[in-house]
């Protein structure tokens, strides 16, 4: 099932938000400062990185190598606005602890993890709704003038669930 332009813009714009949120709280927690600015490129930076990923459902895998690499962008990004100074910047810019690091990749598998159960719930979400609400959008059948029954292809909705049930008994 693929997405259409509404759905992968609040798809991009939850990522969005969850990834540049996650970062300006972190940085702050860090000891850093997030400007109005910074906080404003950060997410337009997660919005354009997540929308071309946004056109089919996602595993928490497939989510966790791009939050991973918006997180070494953000936290870049927010350390090279941290400072007022070129001459700040050169001593800002270091090698991460191993704490750092730590706290960035927990970060990322917590927030891939909770990303790909909700990417999970909302495909569900969205094959239950198509199952019901195809039918009943379906056109009426036509009337015939003549008498003469029209015969009309009935609406076949497949792949309605992530995990159909193939037949009924006992396994072979």
């Amino acid at each position: 099932m693929s997405a259409a332009l509404p759905f992968r813009l609040a798809r991009a714009t939850v990522f969005a938000v969850v990834c540049s949120g996650l970062a300006a709280v972190a940085h702050t927690f860090a000891g850093g400062s997030v400007t109005a600015p910074g906080l404003s490129a950060a997410f337009a930076l997660a919005l354009v990185a997540a929308f071309p990923l946004t056109a089919h459902e996602r595993t928490a895998g497939e989510i966790m190598p791009l939050l991973g690499a918006m997180q070494v962008l953000l936290h870049l990004l927010f350390s090279v606005l941290h400072v007022s100074s070129p001459e700040r910047l050169a001593g800002h810019l270091h090698l991460p602890s191993l704490s750092m690091i730590v706290l960035h990749v927990w970060a990322v598998v917590v927030t891939g993890w909770w990303l790909g159960r909700g990417e999970e719930l909302f495909w569900t979400l969205l094959r239950r709704l198509a199952g019901r609400i195809v039918p009943i959008m379906s056109p009426p059948r036509p009337l015939s003038v003549t008498g003469v029954p029209v015969l009309v292809e009935p609406v076949v909705v497949q792949g309605t669930s992530r995990h159909p049930v193939e037949g009924r008994g006992p396994p072979r």
